[in-house]
């Protein structure tokens, strides 16, 4: 058997929305763009509820940072479907913002379980509303089938941000712990101690999560 001769033709898959017209498209992301501060809040809203001894941080001009997170993702999201063919791509993850929601994790030693499961809390929220607007819109169903394919492509991206900013936060405690690990060796060794030097050690020893020994030994190590 012969292989064909000619050029080979790469098959791809045609997106949904090339068969959505232009206006119809435009109207959608009009409305949903509208709509992002109300759904932004709606989010918010929703993880405080589930989520009530969440900490709550908030920015400069006093807005929570997650509550705009929020509503500057959803904008990302719905601005890439109403200036470009959502073939073309996929939506950029706003840089910083969840990578310092993943860094506030790491900081105060948590892990990043619950932070993942307000996120897919977030785009389920997401897709209800945006379902709504479809309704509205006409928006044919594989579109918003390829939609929802989109939202959960975005949210592996703002896992991404948040695992990295995870990380780089670890990377600083676990740092941070070894400078207060080395300094408490060096003040049970000292000789002289400024202070109280049982309460000073104590608080140094707790910051570590390591017992106050009551004596400490010195050993030598020989090589070989």
């Amino acid at each position: 058997m012969t292989a064909p001769s000619g050029p080979v033709r790469t098959v791809t898959s045609r997106s949904a929305w090339h068969d959505v017209p232009r206006y119809q498209v435009r109207r959608f992301a009009e409305i949903a763009m509208a709509e992002a501060p109300s759904l932004a809040e709606e989010i918010m809203n929703e993880i405080r509820r589930e989520y009530p001894h969440l900490p709550v941080v908030l920015d400069d001009s006093g807005e929570p940072m997650a509550l705009i997170g929020i509503r500057r993702a959803i904008e990302v999201f719905v601005g890439h479907l109403e200036h470009a063919d959502y073939s073309a791509g996929r939506p950029t993850v706003p840089p910083g913002v969840f990578q310092e929601f993943g860094r506030g994790e790491g900081l105060h030693g948590r892990t990043l379980d619950s932070l993942q499961a307000i996120y897919r809390l977030g785009v389920r929220l997401a897709w209800r509303r945006f379902a709504e607007i479809g309704q509205r819109v006409d928006i044919p169903p594989p579109a918003m089938y390829e939609l929802v394919d989109a939202g959960y492509e975005y949210l592996d991206g703002l896992v991404d941000q948040s695992v990295r900013g995870y990380a780089e936060a670890a990377a600083r405690r676990a740092g941070e712990r070894l400078r207060l690990q080395r300094r408490l060796l060096e003040l049970l060794l000292a000789e002289h101690h400024r202070g109280d030097p049982a309460e000073a050690l104590g608080e140094r020893a707790a910051r570590i999560g390591w017992p106050l020994p009551e004596k400490v030994a010195v050993g030598v190590l020989l090589r070989p």
